[in-house]
C-alpha cells in the first residue's frame, strides 16, 4: 500500500487505472470538446521487492474506450475500461481490496491468480441559465478474482455509484457541489480439488491476528457490503494570470461482513471516515504548483455471537449478544506538494509525505504498528523533435517513525515479511516515451519503471520492475 502510493506521487505506475473517477458532471458545460478516445495496453511486474498480497510477477492488459460529445446543449461523457491480470505466486490474497477493512478469510498456499475488471461510467451536464448548470454522473463496476490451486478461492466484486452534481460560474469564479452514493459488494467462495490434503483456512481480523481451522466447505464462503456516501466541492478562480483549481472531498463508509447462507454469522464491521483536499494553481503558461492533503479514520467492530439451536426449525444458528466490540483503529495520513516549470519542456520537483498507525485490541493485549514514508522526487518531459517525448522521473523513498508488536497470538512469518517490506527505504526510477503522429489521432506510450531497495537482499531487498506500453487513437 505505501509503496504504491509512492508510485503514484512519482508517476511510475502504467496509465491502464480501471475504476470510473468521481466527477461533478456539471461542469462538461464549461469546454466545447468533443472527442473519441479508444486505448490498449499491456503492462508486466516483476521482482522480490513487494508487498505480501501482490503475486511475485504480474502480466496484464487493458482496453479502455471514452468519449465526450455535445448534443444540442446538453454536454455527455461516457467511459468502458476491460482489463486482465494474471500473477504468479500470490498468497494471502482474500479480498480484492486487501487493505480495505482489517477482517479476512485468507489461505497461505501460494498460487496463480487471476483478476478480470469491467468498468462503465455515464455522464451529462444541462446548463440552467448563463451560469448554472446541472450534472449527473453514474458508474457501475465488475470484477472477478480467483487462484488456481488449492486452496482456491473464488471473489466476485460489484460497484455501484450515482452522484449529482450542480455548478455555479461567474466571470471570474466558479463554484461545484457535487453528493453521491456507493454500494459495493464483494463475495469469497473457497472450493479444494484435491482430497488427500488437508488445507488450513485462517480468518483474520487485524495485525495478523487470526483463529485457523481445516478446510470444511460448507463454511467458508463470506459476503462483505459496503455503503459510502461521499460530497465534494469545487472552487475555481481566475485572477488574471493566475488560475486555482480546488476540489475538497468528504467521505463516511459502512462495511459489514457476513456468512454467505442462512446461519447469520457476522465477522465485522468497519467505519470509514476519509477527507480529502487537491489544489492547483497556475501561473501563466509555464508556472504550476500542485498540493494533495488526505486524512482517513477507521473504527472496525467484531459481533460477541455463538451457536444456539433453534427450538423451532431445530437447526443451530449464531446468536448475537450485546452490541458489536470496538476493537480495531487505523488512522493514515497524506501529503504532496511539487511544482512544475516550463511550457514545451517541463520539469517538476516535488515531496510526498505519508504516515500510517493502526492498533487491534485482544483483551488484555493490545497489538499497534506505525511507520510513514518521505519522498523528495524529480521528474522531467523533454520534447525530442515534434513527434516524441522523453518523460523521465527519479525519488528516494525514506521511512521513519517505525514501530511493531509481536506476539505468539500472530501470525510471525506474514507479518515480518509485510513489515520488512514496509521498514525497507529504496531508490525510485522511470523512464518513458511518448509519440504522437503528426494529426494527433494516434499515440504511442512506452514506459519502464525500477524500484530498488537499500537493504540486504536478506531482508526483502532486492528491486520491482515495471514495464508498460499503450497504443492510442483519438478522434
Amino acid at each position: 500500500m505505501m509503496r504504491k502510493r509512492v508510485l503514484i506521487v512519482l508517476g511510475c505506475l502504467m496509465a491502464l487505472t480501471l475504476a470510473a473517477q468521481e466527477k461533478n458532471m456539471a461542469r462538461l458545460v464549461l469546454e466545447d470538446t468533443s472527442y473519441v478516445d479508444v486505448s490498449l495496453g499491456m503492462a508486466g511486474q516483476r521482482g522480490d521487492l513487494k508487498d505480501i498480497y501482490d503475486p511475485s510477477s504480474t502480466l496484464g492488459g487493458a482496453l479502455s474506450a471514452s468519449a465526450r460529445h455535445k448534443l444540442s446543449s446538453v454536454s455527455l461523457y461516457g467511459r468502458f475500461g476491460y482489463g486482465y491480470d494474471y500473477g504468479w505466486g500470490s498468497t494471502w490474497r482474500g479480498w480484492i481490496h486487501p487493505y480495505e477493512t482489517p477482517f479476512m478469510l485468507a489461505d497461505s498456499i501460494p498460487g496463480t491468480l487471476s483478476l478480470e475488471q469491467y468498468s462503465m461510467q455515464a455522464g451529462a451536464g444541462v446548463p440552467l441559465g448563463r451560469q448554472w448548470s446541472l450534472g449527473i454522473d453514474v458508474a457501475y463496476d465488475v470484477a472477478l478474482m480467483a487462484k488456481h490451486k488449492d486452496l482456491r478461492n473464488k471473489n466476485t466484486a460489484m460497484v455501484f455509484r450515482i452522484s449529482p452534481g450542480l455548478y455555479w460560474r461567474g466571470a471570474h469564479a466558479g463554484v461545484g457541489l457535487n453528493l453521491g452514493y456507493e454500494r459495493a459488494t464483494e463475495r469469497v467462495e473457497y472450493m479444494q480439488v484435491s482430497e488427500s490434503v488437508e488445507h488450513v483456512l485462517f480468518d483474520l481480523y487485524g495485525l495478523w491476528l487470526y483463529h485457523a481451522s481445516g478446510f470444511a466447505s460448507a463454511e467458508n464462503r463470506r459476503m462483505k457490503e459496503n455503503n459510502r456516501f461521499f460530497g465534494n466541492f469545487q472552487l475555481d478562480l481566475s485572477l488574471g494570470s493566475v488560475q486555482l483549481s480546488n476540489d475538497l472531498g468528504l467521505s463516511w463508509l459502512q462495511s459489514e461482513q457476513t456468512e454467505v447462507g442462512y446461519n447469520n454469522q457476522q465477522f465485522g464491521t468497519i467505519r470509514n471516515w476519509t477527507w480529502s483536499d487537491d489544489l492547483s494553481v497556475k501561473i501563466g503558461e509555464a508556472h504550476e504548483i500542485k498540493a494533495k492533503a488526505q486524512f482517513s479514520t477507521m473504527q472496525g467492530f467484531r459481533p460477541l455471537q455463538r451457536q444456539e439451536l433453534d427450538p423451532d426449525s431445530r437447526i443451530r444458528v449464531w446468536v448475537t449478544y450485546g452490541d458489536p466490540v470496538y476493537c480495531y483503529w487505523r488512522q493514515q495520513h497524506g501529503e504532496s506538494l511539487s511544482y512544475t516549470y516550463g511550457t514545451s519542456w517541463k520539469i517538476s520537483v516535488g515531496v510526498s509525505n505519508w504516515h500510517y498507525q493502526h492498533a487491534y485490541v485482544e483483551y488484555p493485549q493490545r497489538f499497534s504498528q506505525r511507520i510513514g514514508t518521505i519522498t523528495p522526487s524529480v521528474a522531467a518531459e523533454i520534447p525530442l523533435g515534434r513527434l516524441f517525448t522523453l518523460a523521465a522521473s527519479a525519488g528516494y523513498a525514506k521511512d521513519y517513525d517505525p514501530y511493531c508488536d509481536q506476539t505468539e497470538w500472530q501470525l510471525i512469518e506474514p507479518l515480518y515479511r509485510q513489515w520488512e517490506y514496509w521498514e525497507g527505504n529504496s531508490w525510485l526510477a522511470g523512464i518513458g516515451l511518448n509519440w504522437h503522429s503528426s494529426s494527433g489521432r494516434t499515440y504511442v506510450r512506452a514506459r519502464y519503471d525500477l524500484e530498488v531497495s537499500t537493504e540486504p537482499p536478506t531482508d526483502i531487498g532486492g528491486s520491482r520492475h515495471t514495464a508498460s506500453l499503450t497504443l492510442g487513437f483519438r478522434f
